[in-house]
This record gives structure tokens, C-alpha cells and sequence, in this order.
């Protein structure tokens, strides 16, 4: 059960994408096959090719199916080359997300055997060393592959993530930035470099992360979402005008989601507050836009709260951003 909540959850968070439904429905069939617990090999099958296709992350639902496809005979049989090695590939970073080392260099020696000069199971093996806390090694395996192909961007992210996990953040931000240089439509990457300069406290510089990612991926409410939260956050009494502009982007957030985001809701009444409460005369004055928003706002997210958390009702009023609806 709780891996199934686990499941839903990463599924919500998607986005729109077509096949969000078939996937729910895919891993939900997974989940709660019969024969012994054991999903048919199509179901499987299907289950992480909707995964790869949407770019979901789900380690522990991945692992737990995925292996037994990768050790059965049957399957073996059934899929063709480029899937069963696709999938093995797959199956084996899920592996090193949940921890099961064994399982994973068990694969990782199988692909290495079928495909010895393979700049992704070079990089696979790569991953594998910084699961096993060898960053060293970990190194020297994807400058060995930037060396046959310095545009590999696999390479250039594992190494920032070797800089990371040593905890080593400024490094990490010169290497992302060095293959933004070159790999500037990446959006993922932005948002990385936005994470670490948070990290530092560089809090304009993630506000510049965000609107590239912005640039990039004007659809994605997420992006919005962060970056409403950055303008939020460098927002002073003297520069209220940024509050200003984080309400349009909460704006934008809800009209994405349909009204169903609760952190746009909570951060544009969080902005409405502040330019009420530490604006200067006629700064401090809600247009009458503003005001109806609040009030819409307001309405919603107390219902969400009564609906979905009342234990938390008591401290949502007593925060006072409520009142900014009013």
C-alpha cells in the first residue's frame, strides 16, 4: 500500500502529460496483479515504457517490477534486443536510487559484457562507483568519456553530481554552468543550477535560473511556481514591486492547474499581505483585481484546508494571510 501511494503521488506530478492516466492505470494493474503477486510480463513491459516516454521517476516501483523481468527466461523470449537492454539499463538505475548494489552490478557486468564499448554503461558503471561512496573512480570513468566525446551531456551531469556528493556545491555550479554553455535548452539543468545557487544563498542568481527555465518551458507550472517563490523571497519594503510580479506568476500557476495548487494559492495571499502591510502609502493600496483575487483565494484555500488537512486549519487562520482576502 504504501508503495502505491508512493507510485500515485510521483505520478501527480507529471504534469499534463497524454499518457499520465495509462500510467496510473498501468502501474495500478502492477501493483495489485494476481498469480502470486506477480504482474504479467506485458503489463510490466508497458508499465516502464510509459516511464522512459515521460521521464517518471518511480525507483522502488521500477526495481521491485522490473527485476523480475529482467531475470526471467520468458521475457527474455519475449522482448526484442533493443528493449531488454533498454529496460536493463532502466532497471539498474532504479536499483542504484533504492540502494541494492548487489542487484545493480549484477546488470551493470551484463550490459558491460554485451556492449564493451559503450559510453552508457561507461557511465552507468560511473553511477554505480558513486553508489558505493567511490567518487574518484567515479570521476575518472566520465572524463574518460568526455575525452571520446566531450559532448556527452550524461557525463557532464555525473560529474557535477560527483562534485555534489562530495559536497563540493561550487564546483558543482562551475561544471553545470560550463555545460550550460553549451547545452543552454536544458531545462532540467537550469533548474539544478537555480538548486545549488539556493544552496548558497545566491538567491538572484536561481531568480535568473528560473526564468530560463521559464524560456524554455513557458507550460510548466512548476517553473512558474519557483520562480513566483524566488520573486516572493527578494522582495523588501523598498522593492515591493517584485511581490507585484510574483502574484502574476501565482496567477499564472492556478490557471495551469486548473485553481488546484495550494502553494500558488498560499504564496499569492503570502505577497498580497506583504505589499498591504509593509507598502508605503498608495504601494500598499490592492487594486481592485488584487482584492477579488484574494478574496477568491482565501475562500479556496481554507476549504482545501478543511477538506483535505483540518488539523491544520487552526494554524492556516492563525497566520493572518486569510485576512488578505478581505
Amino acid at each position: 500500500k504504501r508503495a502505491e501511494r508512493e507510485g500515485q503521488g510521483a505520478i501527480a506530478t507529471m504534469g499534463r502529460l497524454p499518457s499520465q492516466k495509462a500510467l496510473a492505470a498501468t502501474l495500478d494493474r502492477c501493483e495489485n496483479a494476481g498469480h502470486g503477486g506477480h504482474a504479467p510480463i506485458d503489463e510490466v513491459k508497458d508499465f516502464l515504457r510509459l516511464c522512459r516516454d515521460g521521464k517518471v521517476r518511480l525507483p522502488e516501483q521500477i526495481a521491485r517490477h522490473g527485476l523480475r523481468l529482467v531475470k526471467s527466461k520468458e521475457a527474455k523470449r519475449k522482448l526484442n534486443d533493443t528493449e531488454l537492454w533498454l529496460i536493463n539499463e532502466q532497471v539498474c538505475y532504479a536499483l542504484l536510487d533504492t540502494g541494492e548494489i548487489d542487484e545493480a552490478t549484477m546488470i551493470v557486468k551484463a550490459l558491460a559484457k554485451r556492449f564493451p564499448k559503450s559510453s552508457r554503461v561507461l557511465v552507468l558503471q560511473g553511477a554505480l562507483c558513486e553508489c558505493c561512496g567511490d567518487y574518484d573512480k567515479a570521476e575518472e570513468v566520465y572524463k574518460k568519456v568526455l575525452e571520446e566525446n566531450e559532448a556527452h551531456q550524461g557525463a557532464w551531469k555525473r560529474l557535477c553530481c560527483v562534485a555534489k556528493g562530495r559536497g563540493d556545491e561550487e564546483k558543482a555550479v562551475k561544471t553545470l554552468k560550463e555545460y550550460l554553455d553549451v547545452f543552454c535548452t536544458d531545462a532540467e539543468a537550469w533548474e539544478e543550477l537555480a538548486s545549488l545557487y539556493l544552496s548558497l544563498s545566491m538567491q538572484k542568481q536561481a531568480s535568473f535560473c528560473y526564468e530560463e527555465c521559464l524560456l524554455i518551458q513557458p507550460q510548466n507550472p512548476s517553473y512558474h511556481l519557483k520562480y513566483a517563490d524566488s520573486l516572493y523571497s527578494l522582495s523588501t519594503p523598498s522593492t515591493l514591486h517584485l511581490a507585484r510580479q510574483a502574484v502574476g506568476y501565482y496567477s499564472v500557476v492556478l490557471d495551469l492547474t486548473n485553481g488546484s495548487s495550494v502553494h500558488a494559492k498560499y504564496g499569492l495571499l503570502c505577497c498580497l499581505d506583504a505589499i498591504r502591510s509593509q507598502g508605503r502609502g498608495s504601494s500598499s493600496r490592492l487594486t481592485e483585481d488584487e482584492q477579488k483575487l484574494a478574496a477568491k483565494c482565501a475562500r479556496e484555500l481554507e476549504a482545501d484546508y478543511q477538506e483535505k488537512c483540518p488539523a491544520l486549519l487552526a494554524h492556516l487562520r492563525a497566520t493572518g494571510i486569510l485576512s488578505s482576502g478581505t
